[in-house]
C-alpha cells in the first residue's frame, strides 16, 4: 500500500511520517550498537540472531514506542551586541584619548556632516561619517565607521589643533 493512502495527501505529514520511521529504526539499530561497544571485548565477532532482527523490524514499524533520552542543554555562545554608529565614534575617540566633550564635538560633527550614515557621499566628492575629501579616503576602507573616525580625528589635530577647534570652524562656517 502506498504511504500516500495510508497518512493522506499532505506532503508535510508523509514528510513527517518518514522521518519519524527513519528516526526509529536508527535508534532501535544504535541501541544494541551502543550496548555493545560498552562490552568487553570478545574473540568470536557478535553474530545477528533472528530475536535482535525482529526486535529491529517490529521497533521500525511502530515509531511511538521508541523514547529518546532528553537532550542535553546546549550552552549557547554570548552573542557580540553589535555598536551602533554614535557608539562606534565614541569607542574610537576614546581609545585616541579624547575627553568626553571632545568626543560630544565629535558627534555633533558627524551628526550634521553625514546623519551617522557611514557611507554618505556629497556631490563635491567628500565621503563618510565625517565628509573626508577624497585624496584622504582614496584606496582607504571610507565606509568603515572605525576607519574613518581615526582619519578624521588626525585631520582635525593637523589642521585646527583638535576637535574642538574644528567644531568651532563648521559652526562659524558650516563646514570644516
Amino acid at each position: 500500500m502506498k504511504a500516500h493512502n495510508l497518512f493522506g495527501s499532505n506532503p508535510a505529514t508523509r514528510a513527517l511520517v518518514a522521518v519519524s520511521i527513519a528516526f526509529a529504526m536508527t535508534a532501535a539499530i544504535a541501541a544494541p550498537l551502543m550496548a555493545a561497544a560498552q562490552e568487553p571485548v570478545s574473540a568470536a565477532p557478535p553474530v545477528a540472531t533472528a530475536e535482535a532482527i525482529a526486535t529491529v523490524a517490529t521497533t521500525a514499524t511502530a515509531p511511538s514506542s521508541v523514547t529518546t533520552p532528553p537532550a542535553a542543554p546546549v550552552k549557547k555562545a554570548p552573542v557580540a551586541k553589535k555598536l551602533t554608529v554614535p557608539q562606534i565614534i565614541a569607542k574610537v575617540a576614546s581609545e585616541a584619548k579624547l575627553s568626553k566633550t571632545q568626543i560630544a564635538a565629535l558627534l555633533w560633527i558627524a551628526k550634521h556632516e553625514s546623519n551617522f550614515h557611514p557611507t554618505s557621499a556629497s556631490s563635491s566628492g567628500c565621503y563618510g561619517l565625517f565628509q573626508l575629501s577624497s585624496a584622504m579616503v582614496s584606496g582607504h576602507p571610507w565606509k568603515d565607521a572605525a576607519w574613518n573616525t581615526r582619519r578624521a580625528i588626525r585631520y582635525m589635530k593637523g589642521r585646527y589643533g583638535g576637535v574642538m577647534q574644528a567644531k568651532a570652524f563648521w559652526s562659524s562656517h558650516h563646514w570644516y
